[in-house]
């Protein structure tokens, strides 16, 4: 028995199996891109990289109806996760946080209903987040607000579960534009959002905290948008604690074949 293999067995006998979400969210509605974005994030989950993920543990919304998300929320905050991802792609603005328009027919949800679904979380937002004027909308609108891989792949899952555990409790929010932007869309999805998946699968250590990979996405981003003549300056709400106590958004399988 390899050392791997022993070290496999004895994390799993230490650390119980953690209870993991993800729920991705899109609205499709004259955003092409938005389908590849969620494709992209359901590959990514999946790799090795985002932490051998199952299908079980990916909840996809596309173009979900108002009622049926939030019902389907109200059960995720009731049953508990160590940790979760939540990912939503589409139209969106900004009015006291940022509003998210989940569909094609103006039904709406505010960011904050989609925070607390576990302890440990990271939010992405990939939406513009232009502020809102209420006269430019209906004011009915506005009271609504409120397996890759074959049998010889590694088991990833117990490094990066462990991980995952040892960080402090925190929801992360990363946001596609600062506040007053829009988020440009294209054919390959989310100018953001491709940035951010393909800082998180250039690991040069064991892991790469969200914080870093936010950064880097965030400066491939900026000069993206300016080279097409836009503004759109991600940014993200990150705790200030010891980089070893962030979460981390990707793991490198390399170390773990040894």
């Amino acid at each position: 028995m390899g050392i791997v293999t022993s070290l496999e067995i004895l994390l799993t006998l230490i650390f119980k199996r953690m209870k993991r979400i993800a729920l991705l969210i899109g609205n499709s509605n004259g955003l092409p891109g938005v389908k590849k974005d969620i494709s992209n994030w359901t590959r990514f989950l999946l790799s090795d990289e985002g932490g051998q993920w199952e299908n079980s543990e990916i909840i996809t919304k596309m173009n979900p109806a108002r009622r049926e998300l939030l019902s389907l929320i109200d059960t995720l905050k009731n049953t508990y996760y160590d940790f979760c991802y939540v990912i939503f792609s589409g139209h969106g603005a900004y009015k006291k946080g940022t509003i998210l328009e989940i569909n094609g027919n103006d039904e709406i949800i505010h960011e904050d209903d989609l925070i607390g679904i576990a302890r440990r979380q990271i939010s992405v937002f990939d939406c513009c987040r232009n502020i809102l004027i209420e006269k430019s909308i209906d004011s009915e609108i506005i009271m609504r607000m409120y397996n890759q891989g074959g049998p010889m792949r590694r088991n990833i899952r117990p490094y990066y579960e462990k991980r995952i555990m040892s960080s402090i409790e925190q929801q992360v929010r990363l946001y596609a534009c600062s506040i007053n932007e829009s988020a440009l869309d294209s054919e390959n999805g989310g100018i953001y959002t491709k940035n951010l998946l393909d800082s998180s699968m250039h690991i040069s250590g064991s892991f790469k905290v969200v914080g870093v990979a936010h950064e880097e996405a965030q400066a491939l981003t900026t000069k993206e948008a300016h080279g097409l003549q836009h503004q759109q300056t991600p940014i993200a709400s990150l705790p200030r604690c010891f980089t070893s106590q962030q979460l981390i958004i990707s793991i490198n399988p390399s170390g773990y074949f040894d």
